[in-house]
């Protein structure tokens, strides 16, 4: 059966922590969590540059939760969130 992961990307910006915490909610069709935190160690940092010119780099951090027997019914949600530092809307 597949798996959900729900897996914890911390963020830099030129090169210096922040608190953002990227939590993607990942399917894998394979039912070895072995293999799948394996796969999930092994990913590259996500880079790119802001627009002040800057690197930011998402990187794997931790696995947060995994749900096996996975099936999905019609109108499920499955998301990925961003959390950090909130900002007042005005």
């Amino acid at each position: 059966m597949p798996l959900l992961v729900i897996a914890a990307y911390h963020c830099e910006v030129a090169g210096k922590p922040t608190a953002s915490v990227d939590y993607q909610i990942r399917y894998f069709e394979s039912d070895l969590i072995e293999e799948v935190f394996s796969r999930l160690r092994a990913e590259a940092p996500q880079a790119y540059s802001n627009s002040a010119g800057q690197e930011v780099r998402w990187t794997f951090h931790e696995t947060v939760a995994v749900e096996t027997n996975v099936v999905f019914k019609d109108g499920t949600e499955v998301i990925g969130f961003i959390t950090g530092k909130p900002t007042q809307i005005t």
